[in-house]
């Protein structure tokens, strides 16, 4: 009995214990402890993961009020009919592929804001970042290489949308685990999260690739009710284009500039055939019933714009890149982005390659352990009509 008053019952230590042991952990958990000298305690963020706001649907700016049926894509020439139509459903009722899209970090979050949106202090947006980026047979091994998935994340964060190509078709969740990695280094570093647009695998057997579009939600977002690939049961193509529809995220929904992406990949053994076929998909896509006028062109188009311009259009189509070098090896110019300057007003006029091997002072090795490619990229004032 003397021991009980003395010393307390071991029921009742063991109960303090926890108790203390439970409520470390949930401070810790919940607030970080600043300075050592003045003693701050601070309530921990929220993972950036959680504060990306929720996927949503748009109109064009161009007219707010028509729903803007969509008919099927068709390709023409003057004989009529050449191949090129989609298929499955799309938002008019027509016969278009069913959404290719595939679960991705965005989805998750539907009731959180957008944080950088929440934070923002500028009162002008700034211009949107536009890329493209032949990765040269990305595939799981350059994911699990340290030096390649560093590198390759330190690029894509240059861009607001980034079209790729040349991504092996192995492996179907190589690119939610590539966007993982980006968002998993960003995350408590204030760097920016992103999402991804995805075609299904296409191409002939053997050589199978994906095509994919990384964005930034808090720069762009997606309708990915107007997403889609362009079927191709002629074979014009050797890998079907992606498309999808975005709108700038920091301006108002009514001034926002919206656009549209076609990520093309041309096959170099078939390139004098496939550059020819790039009008006809320009004009196919402005006329797929959208409304949406503002198409850009983004890919590894095995031309340079000398080549590629007079072959799509003429004088009114404008090259993102001219007359320099696209690969690391400054030998070769052959990936691109096209748009109508007349149309797409909201083009700054500014743009050319990202060479990461001299910006990251690598060697070729280094460079080449990611892509022998560059990115290439232009700039877009984010307000419809502008600048």
């Amino acid at each position: 009995m003397s021991q009980d008053r003395d010393g307390g019952h071991p029921i009742q230590a063991g109960l303090i214990v926890l108790l203390l042991v439970g409520g470390g952990w949930w401070f810790f958990q919940n607030y970080n402890v600043d300075g050592l000298d003045g003693v701050r305690i601070l309530p921990k963020r929220l993972s950036p993961i959680d504060e990306i706001g929720e996927p949503f649907t748009f109109a064009s700016s161009i007219d707010a009020n028509d729903p803007y049926p969509v008919k099927d894509v068709a390709l023409r020439n003057s004989a009529g009919l050449v191949g090129f139509q989609a298929s499955g459903e799309f938002a008019g009722g027509a016969e278009f592929e069913a959404d290719p899209i595939i679960s991705s970090p965005s989805d998750f979050h539907e009731s959180a804001r957008v944080a950088s949106l929440s934070r923002r202090t500028r009162y002008a947006a700034e211009n949107l970042k536009i890329g493209s980026w032949a990765l040269d047979g990305f595939g799981p091994t350059k994911l699990a290489s340290d030096l390649a998935r560093n590198n390759l994340v330190r690029v894509v964060r240059q861009f607001d949308v980034l079209a790729l190509q040349q991504i092996t078709s192995t492996q179907m969740d190589l690119v939610p685990r590539m966007v993982d990695a980006i968002n998993e280094s960003s995350l408590g570093g204030g760097a920016p999260l992103y999402d991804f647009v995805l075609g299904p695998p296409t191409g002939p057997s053997g050589r199978g690739e994906q095509l994919a579009i990384l964005f930034n939600p808090s720069r762009v977002r997606v309708d990915r009710t107007q997403t889609y690939t362009v079927a191709d049961p002629d074979n014009q193509l050797t890998y079907d284009p992606l498309v999808a529809w975005f709108r700038a995220a920091e301006p108002s929904p009514s001034a926002a500039w919206t656009f549209t992406i076609v990520n093309a990949r041309v096959d170099l053994a078939r390139a004098p055939r496939e550059v020819a076929i790039m009008n006809q998909l320009f004009q196919s896509v402005r006329e797929d019933g959208r409304g949406e006028d503002d198409v850009i062109i983004a890919g590894l188009f095995q031309a340079d714009d000398a080549y590629l311009l007079p072959v799509v259009a003429g004088p009114q189509v404008q090259a993102a890149v001219s007359s320099t070098p696209t690969d690391i090896f400054g030998r070769h110019q052959t990936s691109n982005l096209l748009y109508d300057r007349a149309s797409t007003s909201e083009a700054i006029g500014r743009g050319g390659v990202y060479d990461f091997l001299r910006i990251y002072n690598l060697s070729v090795a280094e460079a080449q352990a990611v892509s022998s490619y560059l990115p290439v990229f232009a700039e877009f004032a984010p307000l419809e009509g502008t600048p």
